[in-house]
C-alpha cells in the first residue's frame, strides 16, 4: 500500500527542525579559529611581557652588582690585597721556620758529632797514655827478661858445661831457656847432663832474680832432686857437681832466711859447710816420723799396684 502524500511535508518539517537544532549546538568553525588565534596571541603577549621583565631584572641585577663593586672597591679591595700579602708573608714565614728547623737539626747533629769527636779524642788520648804506660812497662819487662837472660848465661858459664855454648837466653814469650837457638823442650828430649845443667841453672837464676827483684813474683823456695845424678862420674862431672853446691852455698850465705833450698841427694854435700843442715832418711828413720818402714823386701812401686788394680779379674 502506497504511503499517503500527506506525510511528506511532515518529514521535511522534522528534518529541518533537526538541522536547526544541530546548527544551534555546533558553533561555526570560523568562531573556533578566532578563539584559538586569540589564545595564541594572548600567550605570546604574556611571554613577551615575561621576557621583558626578566631582561629588566637582569639589567637591574647587573646595575646593582656594578654599583656594589663600585661601592666596595675602595673598602674591600685593599683588604683583599692585605690578605693576599699576609698570606704570602705567612707562607714565607712558614718556609723560613722550616729552614730554621732544618738548620737547628743540622746544628744539633753537628754538636752531637762534635761531642762524639771530643769524646773520641779524649778516649784516644787515654788510650795513647795507656799505650805509652804499657810500652814503658813492656820495655821494663823486656829489660828484666834481658837481665834474667844475662844471669842465666853467667850461671851456665860458671858450671863449665861439657860443650861449647855460644848463646843462652830466656825466651821473652815463653820465659823458658833457649840454648844456642834450641828450645827448652828439645833440650829436655835430649836428656842427660845437658838437661840437668840447664834446669839447675834456670831454677837458680829465677830464684836469685826473684830475691833481687821484688816485683818479679817467683817462689823463694827451691826443691831440687838429685842434682848430680845425670852429670856422670868422671873428674869433670864431679867438679861440676861441686860448683853446683858452691852456688847453693853462695845463695844461702847471701840471702839467709828469705831463701829456702831443699836438696834431695843420695850422697852428702861434696863441700864441707855448716850452711847445710842434713836430714838423713833410711829404713830406721823414715820420711814420716812414727811410721815404721817394713823393709826393702816388703816394698813395691805405687804404679805397679795401680797397674795390678786396673787389670780385669778372672773367675776360676
Amino acid at each position: 500500500m502506497d504511503t499517503p502524500l500527506l506525510d511528506a511535508p511532515a518529514c521535511r518539517i522534522q528534518s529541518e527542525l533537526h538541522i536547526d537544532d544541530h546548527a544551534r549546538i555546533q558553533p561555526p568553525a570560523a568562531n573556533l579559529r578566532i578563539r584559538w588565534v586569540h589564545k595564541q596571541a594572548s600567550k605570546k603577549i604574556v611571554l613577551a611581557a615575561a621576557r621583558d621583565r626578566a631582561q629588566q631584572a637582569e639589567f637591574l641585577t647587573t646595575t646593582l652588582r656594578r654599583e656594589l663593586d663600585a661601592q666596595t672597591r675602595d673598602v674591600v679591595a685593599p683588604r683583599f690585597d692585605a690578605i693576599a700579602s699576609s698570606s704570602a708573608r705567612v707562607a714565607a714565614l712558614a718556609a723560613s721556620i722550616d729552614a730554621v728547623t732544618q738548620l737547628r737539626d743540622a746544628w744539633a747533629r753537628a754538636r752531637s758529632i762534635a761531642q762524639e769527636v771530643k769524646d773520641l779524642r779524649a778516649t784516644r788520648k787515654g788510650v795513647q797514655v795507656a799505650v805509652k804506660t804499657r810500652s814503658l812497662a813492656l820495655a821494663a819487662r823486656e829489660q828484666l827478661v834481658e837481665d834474667l837472660s844475662q844471669e842465666f848465661f853467667t850461671l851456665l858459664t860458671e858450671l863449665h858445661l861439657p860443650w861449647e855454648m855460644r848463646t843462652a837466653i830466656i825466651d821473652p814469650k815463653t820465659y823458658l831457656p833457649v840454648i844456642d837457638g834450641t828450645a827448652f823442650d828439645s833440650l829436655q828430649a835430649s836428656g842427660g847432663g845437658i838437661k840437668a845443667c840447664v834446669s839447675i841453672a834456670y831454677s837458680l837464676a829465677l830464684l836469685e832474680f826473684g830475691l833481687t827483684h821484688p816485683d818479679v813474683l817467683v817462689p823463694s823456695l827451691l826443691i831440687i832432686d838429685s842434682p848430680r845424678k845425670a852429670l856422670g862420674s868422671n873428674a869433670d862431672d864431679q867438679e861440676r857437681g861441686n860448683r853446683i853446691y858452691d852456688r847453693f852455698k853462695a845463695l844461702a850465705d847471701a840471702y839467709g832466711d828469705p831463701v829456702q833450698l831443699i836438696i834431695a841427694d843420695n850422697d852428702t854435700a861434696p863441700i864441707p859447710s855448716d850452711t847445710f843442715s842434713t836430714i838423713s832418711l833410711d829404713y830406721n828413720q823414715p820420711t814420716v816420723p812414727g811410721v815404721t818402714h817394713p823393709g826393702p823386701e816388703h816394698t813395691h812401686r805405687a804404679e805397679d799396684s795401680y797397674r795390678d788394680e786396673s787389670l780385669p779379674s778372672r773367675d776360676v
